[in-house]
């Protein structure tokens, strides 16, 4: 079986695991190591805010300067020193700014596109999906692919106590993996069933 193939013997994450992420990350990775080695942890590196009230031609610019593609939007982001002091109220993707969204607020407003400002077109902190901390114990690199085309997703925001914890990117996943996983996912409905498919 192909590495290709066997993410489709992965299942999406579920409730009822953990994962820890080490400091030092390995450069390549594969679909069978621990889901730790693609976090992105927000306890050792801080994330990017932004303000709702920028323009989303200057969130994605600050997106192509730091080499991320999702933004999480706070109510005050100069003001935020970091994450536990800042109230996400959002998040915005380059996916999102690149898309067709932009094009349908631009014909329905009539404004024109550097007009547009992150809190038009974000997604709202309620319809954020989320993978709990402690929901992801025995999650390897699989199941966070699965996930993601699962969701049709290329981000997984991580909470821990209600906090964001982390993000899991298809983009810094395929980096290490050294291919982008594509292709339809068929995989068990959650870890439980994928163990005793497995065992």
């Amino acid at each position: 079986m192909t590495t290709r193939e066997t993410h489709r013997a992965y299942a999406p994450l579920e409730r009822g695991a953990f994962v820890e992420s080490p400091l030092e990350m390995p450069e390549l990775v594969n679909l069978d190591d621990p889901a730790s080695h693609v976090f992105t942890d927000f306890t050792h590196k801080m994330p990017l805010m932004i303000s709702p009230d920028v323009s989303i031609d200057t969130a994605l610019l600050k997106m192509k300067t730091s080499g991320v593609r999702l933004l999480l939007v706070v109510d005050d982001a100069d003001a935020a020193k970091d994450e536990r002091s800042a109230t996400v109220i959002g998040q915005v993707t380059a996916c999102d700014i690149m898309g067709d969204i932009p094009v349908k607020i631009a014909r329905e407003t009539g404004l024109r596109h550097n007009e547009i400002t992150v809190r038009m077109m974000m997604t709202p902190r309620e319809d954020i999906q989320v993978v709990e901390w402690s929901h992801i114990k025995t999650a390897k690199v699989g199941h966070v692919v699965a996930t993601m085309h699962h969701r049709d997703g290329c981000h997984i925001l991580v909470t821990e106590e209600g906090m964001i914890r982390g993000v899991f990117s298809m983009n810094e996943i395929s980096r290490k993996l050294g291919h982008y996983e594509t292709g339809p996912v068929v995989c068990a409905s959650s870890l439980a069933e994928l163990v005793h498919t497995l065992g």
